[in-house]
């Protein structure tokens, strides 16, 4: 629904260099364990030495530890001090294949050299339990490394630790939960083999006998991603024959449901369609589906602006979907205009009402891989993402000194370092405050390099009104900024690279192929997005204003490279996507999705800045949500590409 979400759901992942394969029995300097093998269903007495770590001299030491199995369970153990020893001891259950530590101080973690604490849990013959190595890999290379332990996702190393666990047991490959992994990161490590390789590998585990729904559900969906839509076929009618009462039937179910509830209808009757699917599946624990259903019918209520019907619907959700539901339509409402606004602030101040309150006084049970504080934070950014919304439509409604405070919330638990509230909070303070005030909150915000155009806009405003002009104001703006600006120069030019480009040649909307090769000599901006990523066409306007500063510079090229895209026609999908929004782009076309493959992007967008000789100097990871801040980070990675 906005930048904070699309930065939560969206995967920033940033890959290593090189990293050596994980060893099976770790030896880590800082950290002893006793038992040295730890099993299943035991305790573990665990010894960090402060003194041999990254956190020396650093107070107080914390620690969180994740049990990891069929899910994470996070625990904080108490730790005993004494010199620079740190003791504790934390209980495994009969599910868990790996545990993983996390020291800290503060908001400093310990990573070890980028490698973790990660422990596998071992058998009575001290051979690492087989669940380890798909736990141990899902860790490294899935999107929770960074949250959790605070070390950067890889996938290679992923997939080392998965062929470590296959050459101690060969027999893990016909496990299709294993395999569907192997498969996964194979695909993203060996992208150029990886068909080959899995197509070999689909043939084997198909021959095993008495494949079972899973089985088959899991051949069928690769030959899917291969395009072999009739292999795909053949094994999904063997498994709808063999298994007719499986789990497929409810599979289909649903996707007939998300057919039906697309076509324009009245919500009434895609209510009721919603609650007898609801009723007939109500033992399945599909959470996430539930969700998007019921957000498919409220969404219908507010085509028709049926308030009553969408009021009396949302009785009948649990407060915390309640709440989710109302926050996004009324943001959504609000985006559009001051229509409906009195609908939109009654569900807005709902669902900010109960997440304030789910701060103070929680009545949602605390998600078992959350520790005791991440969980707090998450509440925090829950009632900051839904007091934001609430302020925003005040400020559509004009009541300016009702708004502020709400405003003012959200941008704190933000720390002011998110520019998308810190703006809301700005507009709000030209309204509401004094002059003289709000001219202070904002020429921090400036200063600090978080304020947005319409933030510099708010602040113009009262500048014009005390001077009764804006003379002077361009240069009482460049002086605020001018401090942010050197401190975010400095921290730019400390991620300079140097590293080779991979080769690549693609075609363009006309059929031409550009290659990078060609480029030699410019300082080559290359942006890896897709037309369904959200931060992707965010950060388009930012995209457009770098562009065009740079239009008469025959030095400075600007590349937008259209991947991961799963429609039939990419080309028309990419031009009507351009067409509709106006942008000039040169779009290249990863068709095969090997480029990205070879650039080693995890998540998008993704852009990578190419000096003259052909070598990569910066790599810039997705997207905060201001323009302004976008074309300064480009406009110094060009310029110290350009030395």
């Amino acid at each position: 629904r906005k930048l904070l979400i699309m930065k939560t759901i969206f995967l920033l992942f940033i890959s290593i260099l090189a990293v050596a394969v994980l060893p099976a029995q770790p030896n880590f300097t800082a950290l002893q364990l006793n038992p040295v093998y730890p099993g299943q269903n035991s305790g573990v007495e665990f010894v960090y030495n402060q003194s041999l770590s990254s956190l020396i001299r650093k107070e107080p030491i914390k620690v969180a530890v994740y049990l990891i199995g069929k899910e994470i369970k996070a625990m904080e153990p108490t730790l005993k001090h004494y010199g620079s020893n740190y003791k504790g001891w934390v209980q495994t259950d009969s599910t868990t294949n790996a545990i993983a530590f996390v020291f800290y101080a503060g908001e400093e973690k310990d990573v070890n050299a980028n490698k973790g604490y990660v422990v596998p849990v071992y058998n009575n013959k001290k051979e690492p339990v087989s669940g380890y190595y798909g736990a141990a890999a899902n860790l490294w290379g899935g999107g929770m490394s960074d949250y959790f332990l605070g070390i950067e996702a890889n996938t290679g190393v992923a997939l080392m630790v998965l062929e470590e666990g296959i050459a101690k047991d060969p027999q893990l490959k016909y496990d299709p939960e294993f395999l569907g992994n192997y498969f996964n990161f194979l695909s993203r490590a060996k992208k150029k083999e990886a068909k080959h390789l899995i197509t070999k590998e689909l043939q084997l585990f198909a021959a095993k006998p008495n494949l079972s729904e899973i089985d088959y559900t899991l051949i069928a969906q690769w030959y899917d991603r291969f395009k072999e839509k009739n292999v795909a076929d053949s094994f999904r009618n063997i498994m709808k024959t063999t298994y007719p009462k499986g789990n497929w039937v409810k599979a289909d179910a649903t996707n007939a449901l998300v057919l039906s509830l697309r076509a324009k209808k009245p919500a009434d009757e895609k209510k009721a369609q919603v609650e007898e699917f609801l009723k007939q599946n109500s033992s399945d624990n599909q959470e996430s589906i539930k969700e998007f259903l019921q957000q498919q019918v409220a969404n219908a209520y507010v085509q028709e602006k049926n308030w009553k019907g969408l009021f009396e619907y949302a009785k009948n959700l649990t407060a915390a979907s309640r709440a989710s539901m109302f926050n996004n339509v009324s943001w959504n409402m609000a985006e559009e205009g001051i229509e409906n606004i009195q609908e939109a602030k009654r569900m807005s101040y709902e669902a900010t009402s109960w997440a304030e309150n789910e701060v103070k006084a929680p009545t949602e049970k605390k998600p078992a891989m959350l520790t005791g504080l991440q969980w707090e934070e998450q509440r925090k950014r829950n009632f900051a993402m839904y007091a934001d919304t609430y302020a925003f439509i005040l400020y559509q409604n004009e009541t300016y000194k009702e708004g502020l405070p709400y405003a003012k919330s959200a941008a704190t638990y933000n720390k002011f370092a998110d520019a998308e509230y810190n703006e809301r909070y700005a507009l709000l303070a030209e309204k509401a405050l004094p002059a003289s005030e709000a001219q202070k909150l904002i020429e921090g915000f400036v200063k600090s390099g978080k304020a947005s155009a319409k933030t510099k806009a708010a602040l113009k405003n009262i500048y014009v009104k005390e001077k009764g002009s804006d003379t002077g104001y361009a240069a009482y703006l460049t002086n605020l900024e001018e401090e942010a600006i050197i401190a975010r120069r400095a921290e730019i030019a400390k991620g300079m690279i140097n590293e080779p480009a991979p080769a690549f040649a693609l075609k363009d909307f006309e059929g031409n192929s550009v290659s990078l090769a060609s480029l030699k000599g410019k300082v080559v901006v290359v942006d890896f997005w897709a037309t369904w990523c959200g931060p992707c066409i965010a950060s388009m306007p930012g995209m457009k204003k770098a562009q065009d500063k740079y239009k008469g510079n025959p030095n400075v090229k600007f590349l937008f490279v259209d991947t991961w895209e799963k429609v039939d026609n990419k080309l028309q999908n990419a031009k009507d996507f351009m067409t509709k929004k106006g942008y000039d782009f040169h779009v290249l076309l990863d068709t095969e999705d090997n480029v990205v493959s070879d650039f080693k992007v995890s998540g998008i967008p993704t852009k990578f800045i190419v000096d003259g000789k052909g070598n990569i100097r910066f790599k810039a990871v997705g997207f905060d949500g201001n323009d302004d801040a976008l074309v300064e980070e480009l406009t110094t990675m060009i310029e110290l590409a350009g030395k």
